[in-house]
């Protein structure tokens, strides 16, 4: 008897942890990353199809697109942001201005 109850209490506690993972995932997804708009559009100007295609084409690490997408473009070096800014057929000056980096 104390092992069926085990099981079941084992159960409850992953059925509410399964719910509680759907609901944070759908709440963080549903936001979106602070300039995935602004780099879609920029991507979309200059034929480059997703994430993928951007991060081979300006060379720099997945790591790098995740803190553009975040708008923590100040956290990335210089020659990494021209790096995207001419795969993605912008200017330096131009690209910092579209990310909000400088005025």
């Amino acid at each position: 008897a104390l092992k069926v109850l085990s099981d079941k209490i084992y159960n409850f506690i992953q059925q509410v942890l399964i719910i509680f993972l759907r609901f944070l995932f759908a709440t963080i997804y549903a936001r979106g990353n602070a300039k995935d708009a602004v780099l879609l559009d920029l991507m979309e100007r200059a034929g480059i199809p997703n994430w993928r295609i951007l991060q081979q084409k300006s060379g720099v690490s997945t790591s790098v697109i995740w803190l553009l997408r975040d708008g923590k473009g100040d956290l990335v070096k210089l020659s990494e942001l021209a790096d995207v800014a001419n795969a993605l057929v912008l200017s330096l000056s131009v690209f910092l201005k579209k990310l909000d980096l400088v005025d």
